[in-house]
């Protein structure tokens, strides 16, 4: 006897804020605190009753991620961007003011189920928005006066009342986005439409599943996307080089870099040859591996600086010695470490442990 499956329930729609809830992030220091008592938000909020906490955890989830999106508008004055315009059902991205117009761009793409400019919503809700999120990139980028334009890869859908989501984060009727029905889709649509018509150089970071995106870019756009784009920073991105042509083959070593959640000593170059480009650790002795982006950062800004130095490279078999990229070589920055010891998602690993993980080929993944 066949048995119909039983449809999810549709969710009713809860629109409420972050500040709805009782909290709000800090301007100072970037931590989500509530609103009342100004306290650290703290997993155990309900104590010893796990399931209510993550209950309560999940509450928080998509209004602190989206305030995010919020806080690119307002804080860093970032416009957004209808994709694909704002007569339809769209998602939108977000640029720097005239961030098109600038000779050097960077575009940032996050990686798997997020809301735009979220790294990772755990981290974001534990540990605040300087590492969760990718405001201190945003921050550093304009310091260095380029443009930046932040992707928004997983809202696919609308719901039924316009507003855009990711499909983690609704269930009910739905309405596809067109031109970003997948993340590749949308990364391609506005590569396409937006940035490849007017953008001079153009360095894109893509962390986690990003990362196949630009392999998409590469794979069915080689000629043009060469011309423009000076590098990728590929952030624990889980792309392949399976079926690239010769072309991509040989790009990919010369401007791109990979840098993977490890045990060794940032930058230390570390096996990964499935990735088609030079791989570094990112320093992450942690045991969150989603804190990676926030960790490595500082030598991603020097190897986007490095970038746009060169320019884009087109003919990259007749690259002399002299003009390819060192990007095996650790960072020659002088910058100052991340500063580690607020963040709830960490606990370092003693020596001992470190040296175990790195003999047993520990790479971060929970």
């Amino acid at each position: 006897m066949f048995i119909r499956p039983k449809k999810p329930e549709a969710e009713p729609l809860n629109r409420q804020t972050l500040r709805d809830l009782g909290y709000a992030f800090d301007e100072a220091d970037g931590l989500m605190k509530s609103t009342a008592t100004g306290d650290r938000y703290d997993y155990e909020h309900f104590p010893g009753d796990k399931k209510k906490n993550q209950a309560y955890y999940q509450t928080l989830i998509n209004p602190a991620s989206r305030q995010v999106s919020e806080i690119l508008r307002t804080t860093y004055e970032m416009h957004p961007i209808a994709v694909p315009d704002a007569r339809q059902p769209h998602c939108n991205i977000y640029a720097t003011p005239e961030a098109l117009s600038k000779d050097k761009l960077v575009v940032i793409v996050n990686g798997h189920g997020n809301f735009a400019g979220v790294w990772a919503w755990n981290v974001l809700a534990k540990d605040g928005l300087k590492a969760g999120s990718v405001t201190e990139y945003v921050r550093n980028c304009v310091l260095r006066g380029y443009g930046v334009l932040v992707l928004n890869p997983n809202e696919n859908i609308c719901a039924t009342d316009g507003v855009s989501e990711t499909f983690n984060s609704y269930v009910g009727q739905i309405t596809n986005i067109t031109g970003s029905e997948t993340p590749s889709e949308h990364v391609g649509y506005v590569w396409s439409r937006i940035i490849r018509p007017v953008a001079k150089h153009v360095v894109f970071i893509a962390y986690n599943t990003a990362g196949i995106a630009m392999l998409d870019l590469l794979k069915y756009d080689y000629e043009r996307f060469t011309g423009k784009t000076a590098g990728i920073a590929f952030i624990d991105s889980a792309h392949s080089t399976f079926q690239l042509s010769s072309g991509p083959l040989a790009w990919l070593p010369r401007c791109s870099k990979q840098w993977v959640t490890a045990a060794e000593p940032q930058d230390c170059a570390v096996s990964n040859g499935l990735v088609g480009c030079p791989s570094v650790s990112a320093g992450n002795q942690s045991d969150c591996r989603e804190l990676t982006p926030w960790i490595c950062m500082n030598t991603v800004l020097d190897f986007i600086d490095r970038c746009f130095e060169r320019g884009p490279v087109v003919d990259v078999e007749e690259l002399g010695p002299e003009d390819i990229l060192d990007l095996a070589e650790g960072s020659d920055s002088e910058n100052e470490a991340l500063d580690m010891s607020n963040l709830e998602s960490v606990r370092v690993l003693n020596a001992g442990e470190a040296a175990a993980a790195v003999q047993d080929g520990y790479c971060g993944w929970d």
